[in-house]
């Protein structure tokens, strides 16, 4: 009985092991800069979007601040 459970405990070391190696990175988000007027932030990008500094981008309203959020 031991040796079948230490072969399982075994077997699902092994197996995290696979799954945790064969993950990709993600694609996270990157901050780019923070503006005081969500004008600036949605002009500059678009400026990164047409100057291809990153594919898409999103601001966001926090704090009386807006954040902007790009994928390189």
């Amino acid at each position: 009985m031991r040796k079948i459970r230490a072969l399982a405990v075994v077997g699902a070391l092994v197996g995290g092991l696979v799954v945790t190696a064969s993950a990709g990175p993600a694609h996270a988000d990157t901050l780019r800069n923070v503006y005081y007027s969500s004008y600036d932030c949605y002009r500059y990008g678009d400026y990164g979007v047409q100057n291809n500094l990153w594919s898409w981008y999103h601001c966001d309203y926090q704090y009386n601040l807006w954040f902007l959020y790009s994928v390189p």
